[in-house]
């Protein structure tokens, strides 16, 4: 087949020559088209219909840019095929055959949908009625009618959770798109890319309530007053009041834009805020014992005046890190046009070099400081913590820089895997806010959870030396285990079934990207969207609750496994 580029009509250029045979030799027999008329419907003599459509993929020759490829083949049983009948409405196909057989199949799916025969040899012409409810054909100098009733061919199991090759594309691909503007619209129902949305908006917003929420409820029972916890736990379960919609409002159209025009400073702010605080801690340690005593009630009001260090040193700190790490402009580096890889890798490797040199701080520093230290004085050690600590940064952002070095060196780009183009509603927006919402359901269970460990078990931790710190990691976190797991589930259903939040800003893009600074689509805010305009009983609506039954799949799966892993923690609390 030869195809030819007609843009400019008076002089038309041949773009490419095609073996619609695929170079398996032999007869072709039918050649027609699919609605839309850009899939070419091929039939050979062995019975085997191949579906063609132009795709662009980089590098084309071709002086149009796009090449033909076969995307679909419908396998024959051995007998050509002699007519061919597509539908005007969806990608139905049926085709008569030389045996006499007449074949109902759909594209996108591969399934042959039904299938009759006439008697009277082979099918000489063949018709889908125009409402798809009927097949006419004519064999022998007969005509022959068959009933059609195929409501929903488009979707089977492979093409709601596998690949599948839609017109245009490339190559196979997870998609989700219900609606078009066109007649000639092919509807999309995988459900992979919500899926993934649902999974990827969970992971972010754990990511940031996780660690705040427990650490608040193991600081709120361990080392406030119980006058001031009394006062904080309450203030923090206000923060559940909040409507989504609010928390969504303002996430669109408040935080995103602000946090578009300071992306440096936000990115600095997740080290220099857990900087400023760390640091604060060990500047308390640091006070003399008197000092330390009377002003204990102030504890509270000491650390809460860290965060504004480290947001001002953040402000500080994210212009000139983007001047050094991202050439000076960040989003352009984010879309591959300034800079070199180093910069995003230091970035994501340090917090797991902070990890790493804990790590080795432990396994191998302690146990050598350990003898020495027991005969030190309480200013002595606070002066020898805030050098470590101050010496455990410096080492792990070097460890990070040449980690990244070295990444860069050998051709790895971060860009295109967990970072990438910035989209104003993006996962880091989504992360934050829901984890806002996210945080007084675990801050409140895992307080719950922590306070009713025995006091004895506290008291005997305290009574033979340990400290408040070493009590709480190695007494009263092995006990309350299980309340604590507990709490991360309920945290993570309320994570998993938002919609308002990720409905607002999140974007509403059904892609397949883990990139933090794009958006996506979850299975909540997917039926919320859709389900008032479904036609009941359609295609999509059914897709819609098949979408609700498999969130409740999701987290029914995810709690029953959570609550056999609860069982353990408690039984091994009991042991204690």
């Amino acid at each position: 087949m030869l195809r030819f580029d007609v843009r400019e009509i008076e002089k038309p250029v041949l773009a490419e020559t095609v073996d619609l045979l695929g170079g398996r030799g032999g007869r072709l027999e039918v050649l027609g088209t699919l609605i839309g008329k850009t899939s070419l419907v091929a039939g050979d003599a062995t019975g085997r219909i191949g579906i063609w459509f132009p795709v662009r993929p980089r590098g084309s020759a071709t002086p149009d840019g796009a090449v033909m490829a076969e995307a679909h083949v419908l396998e024959g049983a051995g007998s050509p095929v002699t007519a061919v009948s597509a539908s005007e409405r969806t990608r139905l196909l049926a085709a008569g055959f030389g045996d006499g057989a007449v074949r109902l199949f759909h594209i996108t799916s591969n399934q042959v949908i039904g299938e009759g025969a006439a008697p009277r040899g082979p099918v000489e012409a063949v018709a889908l009625t125009p409402k798809e409810d009927g097949i006419v054909a004519v064999a022998g100098g007969s005509f022959h009618r068959w009933a059609v009733r195929a409501p929903h061919p488009e979707t089977t199991l492979a093409s709601i959770f596998g690949k599948v090759w839609y017109e245009g594309d490339v190559e196979p691909t997870h998609s989700w798109q219900s609606t078009g503007g066109t007649d000639d619209f092919e509807p999309k129902y995988g459900l992979v890319p919500l899926i993934f949305g649902t999974l990827k908006a969970t992971f972010y917003s754990m990511l940031i309530a996780v660690p705040l929420a427990v650490l608040g409820a193991i600081f709120t029972t361990e080392f406030l007053h119980p006058k001031v916890r009394a006062r904080v736990k309450p203030t923090i379960e206000l923060m559940a009041s909040l409507p989504s919609v609010v928390l969504g409002f303002l996430a669109a159209l408040i935080f995103a834009p602000w946090i578009e025009g300071r992306v440096p400073t936000v990115i600095a702010s997740f080290g220099a805020i857990p900087f400023a605080v760390l640091l604060g801690a060990y500047s308390w340690q640091a006070l003399p014992r008197p000092l330390a005593l009377r002003m204990e009630r102030w504890r509270l009001l000491f650390i809460l005046a860290t965060l504004p260090v480290g947001a001002g040193l953040a402000f500080l700190a994210g212009p000139l890190a983007e001047d050094v790490l991202f050439s000076g402009d960040v989003k352009g580096w984010l879309d591959g046009a300034k800079g070199g890889p180093a910069g995003g890798w230091f970035v994501l490797l340090l917090p797991f070099s902070a990890l790493a040199v804990i790590a080795a701080n432990v396994r191998w520093v302690n146990p050598r400081i350990a003898a020495a230290a027991a005969s030190w004085g309480r200013a002595r050690e606070a002066r020898f913590e805030m050098v470590r600590f101050l010496a455990g940064v410096a080492a792990s952002v070097a460890l990070s820089t040449a980690a990244a070095q070295l990444l860069g060196a050998a051709g790895l780009d971060p860009r295109g895997g967990f970072v990438d183009t910035y989209v104003q509603r993006n996962a880091l927006v989504v992360g934050v806010v829901m984890g806002f919402a996210v945080i007084p359901i675990i801050y409140t269970l895992s307080e719950d959870a922590l306070s009713s460990v025995p006091e004895h078990l506290r008291a005997a931790s305290l009574a033979v030396g340990a400290t408040r710190w070493q009590t709480a990691v190695n007494v009263i976190l092995p006990t309350a285990m299980s309340g604590l797991f507990s709490a991360l589930m309920i945290g993570l259903g309320r994570a998993v079934g938002e919609t308002m939040v990720v409905l607002m800003a999140a974007g509403n893009t059904p892609v397949l990207e883990w990139n933090v600074f794009n958006g996506f689509r979850t299975l909540s805010a997917n039926i919320a969207v859709e389900l008032p305009e479904a036609v009941q009983d359609s295609t999509t609506y059914r897709m819609l609750f098949l979408a609700a039954l498999t969130l409740f799949s999701m987290t029914f799966v995810v709690n029953t496994l959570a609550e056999s892993v609860r069982q353990r923690f408690r039984k091994r609390a009991f042991e204690l």
